[in-house]
């Protein structure tokens, strides 16, 4: 079936388009493995080769509605369908579009200037949603901010999150030769490392809060803690903005790798570093959670949402503080007194039969 051609019989329309890299395309993975073991002959998709722009938005409203009365849209990527379906449904997971003054002051050119003409479009796109989902209580907040009208249409819900298998999970070669790392996580002996699982972009300043965390890493190395650790990073050296930082000794940059090899590398460390502040979401704080993985990031209301009892928190980006909390993930990471989170919080099915609007599947 081609893109822009649907059954007369269809009456759910989801749009997939820009879910290439990073959530997006993670949660368009949950979407997959929810389609999987659920048939819904009803459902037509569109867009999963498209990227998101203005030629697309109005491609999918004009052909979209020729001959064909869709019950329900669903937009996956923060634009809501403006005409078609009777019912409308989007997902808004792009912090970006909302920003605080204060963030657009502080993130400057890093803020692409076409996320600034986006906005608008976004904004003015929501007034035609009948539900707008978002991933957590402080996107809420943003989009309330921008789009007050639009208060009693928001339904918080978190991103599904497929509990992985550690035992499964593929080993990953290490990025200094073809050794392929093996070392099991909380096993007294092995190397202390922490794992920074982050797609490395401008406006996620990662460079200063790298440099933050690897000055805690010295504190530890030295009395009276005598921590030897690492912190491996998701990315490389010419996406870093400082070259010091880049080639501290214990920062170990692995390159960039698929989903399932992040997993495995979560798998294997002693916590998940997340340093960032800028997230709708944040999958690896989820993730940490699923898989009883200590997970250092700043105490902040979004962070204690998504992470629970996974975060070890700290109050201040500074050396000393960030130490304390590696050092308290380290000891919980060694006494496995972390256990996976199974309450549900991050449950596939419930999730998309949410959003397009559907009983849950007995």
């Amino acid at each position: 079936m081609s893109a822009m051609s649907a059954p007369s019989a269809a009456s759910l329309l989801v749009d997939c388009a820009g879910a290439r890299v990073g959530g997006a395309k993670r949660l368009l993975n949950e979407f997959d493995l929810y389609l999987r073991d659920r048939e819904l002959p009803g459902l037509h998709t569109i867009g999963r080769d498209r990227s998101l722009g203005a030629t697309w938005l109005l491609r999918r409203e004009r052909e979209q509605t020729r001959g064909v009365r869709f019950d329900r849209s669903l937009a996956l990527n923060n634009v809501s369908f403006v005409t078609a379906g009777r019912e409308r449904h989007v997902l808004v997971h792009g912090a970006q579009h909302f920003l605080r003054r204060t963030e657009i002051r502080q993130l400057g050119r890093r803020i692409s200037p076409a996320v600034h003409a986006q906005a608008p479009i976004v904004w003015a796109a929501l007034h035609r949603a009948d539900r707008v989902f978002v991933p957590s209580t402080s996107m809420a907040e943003r989009v309330a901010t921008y789009v007050p009208s639009v208060r009693n249409r928001l339904i918080v819900a978190f991103n599904p999150v497929t509990p992985p298998d550690p035992a499964s999970a593929p080993a990953w070669k290490d990025p200094a030769g073809a050794t392929e790392t093996t070392r099991a996580r909380g096993r007294d002996g092995d190397p202390v490392d922490f794992l920074c699982p982050v797609v490395i972009l401008p406006q996620k300043l990662l460079t200063g809060r790298l440099r933050a965390g690897l000055a805690a890493l010295d504190i530890l190395a030295g009395p009276p803690h005598r921590i030897d650790a690492t912190l491996s990073v998701t990315g490389r050296a010419d996406q870093l903005e400082d070259p010091t930082v880049a080639q501290h000794p214990r920062l170990r940059l692995v390159g960039e790798h698929p989903a399932k090899a992040v997993i495995a590398m979560m798998a294997r460390c002693d916590g998940v570093f997340f340093p960032l502040e800028l997230e709708s979401f944040g999958y690896p704080m989820a993730e940490g959670r699923m898989m009883g993985v200590p997970v250092i990031a700043r105490d902040s209301a979004h962070n204690r949402e998504i992470a629970g009892p996974a975060l070890v928190g700290y109050q201040r980006e500074s050396a000393e503080d960030i130490a304390t909390a590696l050092h308290a993930a380290q000891a919980m990471s060694r006494s496995a007194t972390l256990k996976p989170d199974d309450g549900g919080h991050f449950d596939r099915g419930r999730y998309f039969d949410q959003l397009l609007g559907l009983p849950p599947a007995h």
